[in-house]
């Protein structure tokens, strides 16, 4: 989605007219189909307002297409879901969509783009929590571009935008956004330590709304080994609204990684202002999560999956309430699942979820229920 006509059209041309070029240009297309039978009780999306659980058959296909070669790595996909739940008789179809490009433009420059588009009637099924708690679809998009280059033989320079963006698909609603771009710089100090800063901007827009944060922040990057890397960032935001909202917070950013042939686990955790969420501006928000894969053998692996999330009105309104705070929104999204390979192209399924979240005092919002417990058996079918 960040690469423009022009730049298909030159890669076509290229390919086209050099035979080495083509060669070494693997183009492969994509499709896969997945078939899911569960039980859902998401009291929200019931049409005629019924409560209680009910069986659901979930159809996927997902079509791709990837292109690489020694430079450039690009993935691309879209998936329809079809959703029919059996006790209402309803039925709804969600669209994704994504595209990644990586590109090394010389030894010392890399280009990274990134973006994800939705537009689904589940808000929980989109990749941020606590994104628009109402029964109306919702679109949603994210994307990310990143320049990153070797400036001398220690240090490592990058340049970036991210940007986010939510509909509320209901009369009225009106659309917010974050844009952000950043700027930052890495110092290897050893083979294990890297010393990083950063400096961000943040423009918040909902209606007509505007809201702005700059922030600087410091970074550590540590490799506790091959496999595990620990990475650490915070600083001041300084935070500019409207009617007297303006401050300063702290932002804190804590991740693990470990990757390894049999056993991955990824965990982050932090304090931060956000955007986007559907019915609000700037938001606070504390956050957590954690995800760890293992792989007993080449068939069989087992998934965990952790995540919690309070947010309030930036720049701190809340922050220190842990009771039932009807300004703060907060929930959590826990999840186990088993995975058996059949084949190269078959694979099985069988997963538990619950979600529970608890909304903002909003008149939209108010009288959900956003507890929900999902069951689920899972067939995947890969084609090529």
């Amino acid at each position: 989605m960040r690469r423009s006509w022009k730049g298909w059209v030159a890669a076509a041309a290229v390919l086209g007219t050099c035979p080495a070029a083509l060669a070494a240009t693997q183009v492969e297309p994509r499709l896969r189909v997945s078939l899911e039978e569960r039980y859902d009780d998401d009291f929200r999306l019931a049409a005629d307002g019924q409560t209680g659980g009910q069986l659901m058959t979930k159809l996927t296909p997902r079509l791709g297409l990837d292109v690489r070669d020694e430079t450039l790595k690009l993935e691309s996909f879209y998936a329809a879901d079809f959703l029919m739940r059996h006790g209402s008789g309803s039925l709804t179809l969600d669209h994704r969509g994504g595209l990644s490009v990586r590109k090394l433009l010389s030894r010392r420059l890399r280009v990274e783009a990134s973006g994800n588009i939705f537009r689904v009637t589940d808000p929980a099924s989109l990749p941020r929590d606590s994104v628009a708690r109402s029964r109306e679809p919702v679109l949603y998009g994210q994307s990310r571009v990143y320049v990153s280059g070797r400036a001398t033989r220690r240090v490592d320079v990058g340049a970036g935008y991210s940007f986010e963006g939510v509909q509320v698909l209901a009369p009225g609603q009106a659309a917010g956004f974050v844009h952000t771009p950043f700027v930052e710089a890495w110092l290897r100090t050893t083979r294990r330590l890297s010393l990083g800063v950063e400096y961000r901007y943040q423009g918040f827009l909902y209606g007509d709304s505007f809201q702005q944060a700059h922030g600087v922040f410091g970074g550590l990057r540590y490799r506790l080994s091959r496999q595990t890397t620990f990475t650490a960032r915070a600083g001041p935001v300084a935070f500019s609204g409207q009617e007297g909202t303006s401050g300063v917070i702290p932002r804190v950013k804590l991740e693990l990684l470990h990757e390894a042939r049999h056993f991955d686990l990824g965990f982050i955790a932090g304090h931060d202002l956000v955007g986007a969420s559907g019915f609000t501006n700037a938001l606070w928000a504390d956050y957590a999560g954690m995800v760890l894969n293992k792989h007993f053998n080449d068939r069989v692996s087992v998934y965990g999956m952790g995540s919690f999330f309070r947010n309030g009105r930036a720049p701190g309104h809340g922050v220190f309430t842990w009771g039932e705070d009807p300004t703060v929104a907060q929930g959590y999204a826990l999840g186990v699942g088993l995975e058996f390979k059949v084949s190269r192209y078959v694979s099985m399924q069988a997963a538990v979820d619950r979600i529970a979240q608890v909304g903002m005092d909003e008149e939209t919002t108010a009288g959900l229920n956003l507890t929900r417990n999902v069951a689920a058996i899972r067939l995947h079918m890969t084609a090529w």
